[in-house]
């Protein structure tokens, strides 16, 4: 029998599940209120977080909305999830698990719909997204954070290359025309989009979440020492002064607003 994309993704992610909940990258409360505040809440909102992963973003929602639900397609992410959340006594948020190319809920449930850091994961993003639209009622706000590729579509796929090697359950890292394509065809007017390249995880660690085989590890850094050398993907690689490699992975944030009746 064939493995399933979704299965690669739930021994990835139940495999890095503790080491991935503590990378700063993830847990940076900064990064976090950025997104946040993209959507611009008023406290009454019901809130959808996708792929939620060890619940970092759900919880900050729930700080300054009525209600918050948690949706992951792994268990062990949702296992920290509910215990950080407890601990925290937080409330007005719960969590299940489920399938972002399916989501388990009625049309218009939603004022708020969010997922990040996990489209580069599915191999159908724009599913993701229409499903994210038809959950959320008309008027709502979808926010999408991800990595985002190259225009240019060899320089893309050089960093989907090494990514790919890193963690088999990446797809492909979309470019933002695409992803502005996506939230039109989902029926979204996109009201803003942020950009930034301050996430600059160290190679070393990056791979360690992981766990990735040495020999792939050592194909993955002389990929990036090409592409330090090179400009290969527009990750742009670096050392800092004690000889340990980072690259950019850009990020955006995209806002869209349901349209329609």
């Amino acid at each position: 029998m064939s493995t399933t994309h979704n299965e690669i993704v739930r021994d990835s992610f139940t495999s890095q599940a503790t080491a991935f909940a503590a990378n700063p990258w993830v847990s940076d409360e900064q990064r976090i209120a950025r997104l946040v505040s993209a959507a611009r809440l008023t406290g009454t909102e019901r809130v959808l977080d996708i792929a939620t992963g060890p619940g970092y973003i759900a919880e900050a929602f729930a700080k300054d909305s009525r209600e918050v639900v948690g949706m992951d397609l792994t268990e062990a992410m949702l296992d920290i999830a509910r215990a950080r959340t407890r601990e925290r006594s937080v409330k007005n948020i719960s969590f299940r698990a489920g399938d972002a190319q399916n989501l388990p809920f009625g049309d218009g449930k939603f004022d708020v719909v969010v997922c990040r850091l996990a489209l580069h994961h599915v191999q159908q993003p724009g599913k993701v997204v229409s499903g994210m639209a038809r959950v959320c009622r008309a008027g709502g706000t979808v926010l999408v954070e991800d990595v985002y590729g190259s225009e240019h579509s060899a320089r893309a796929a050089y960093q989907d290359c090494w990514e790919i090697l890193r963690d088999p359950s990446h797809v492909r890292a979309l470019p933002l025309s695409e992803l502005l394509h996506i939230f039109r065809g989902a029926g979204l007017e996109t009201e803003t989009v942020s950009t930034a390249d301050d996430l600059c995880p160290e190679v070393e660690r990056w791979m360690a979440t992981t766990k990735v085989p040495e020999e792939r590890a050592a194909e993955i850094r002389r990929l990036l020492e090409d592409d330090l050398q090179h400009d290969l993907s527009g990750t742009r690689p670096f050392r800092d002064t004690a000889g340990q490699m980072f690259f950019h992975a850009r990020t955006v944030i995209l806002s869209g607003r349901k349209v329609g009746a």
